[in-house]
């Protein structure tokens, strides 16, 4: 039993130190998109950004910037390009 007890916490102290040390990074992810509203394209422009930060294994903040806001000439529709936290670890 204490062999077990033994082993058992050191693979969860290896575990743990090994978490400990992995590299965050922190960048900036840009989405941008169009909506029947101004608040609908930055809303749109959020999600896309989420998803490039998600497809890149990240995990996306709360915190954005709107970058630019402007219609589109061909549609007609309020388009927006915002700038959003994602942070990866190795």
């Amino acid at each position: 039993m204490k062999k077990w007890c033994l082993s058992a916490s050191l693979v969860l102290t290896v575990a743990y130190s090994a978490a400990a040390l992995a590299d965050v990074h922190t960048f900036q992810v840009i989405g941008e998109s169009y909506g029947h509203t101004s608040e609908e394209a930055i809303d749109n422009a959020l999600r896309v950004a989420d998803e490039k930060c998600y497809l890149s294994w990240g995990r996306s903040s709360q915190d954005y910037t709107v970058l630019a806001q402007w219609v589109d000439q061909e549609s007609g529709y309020p388009a927006a390009r915002v700038s959003l936290g994602c942070t990866t670890e190795d």
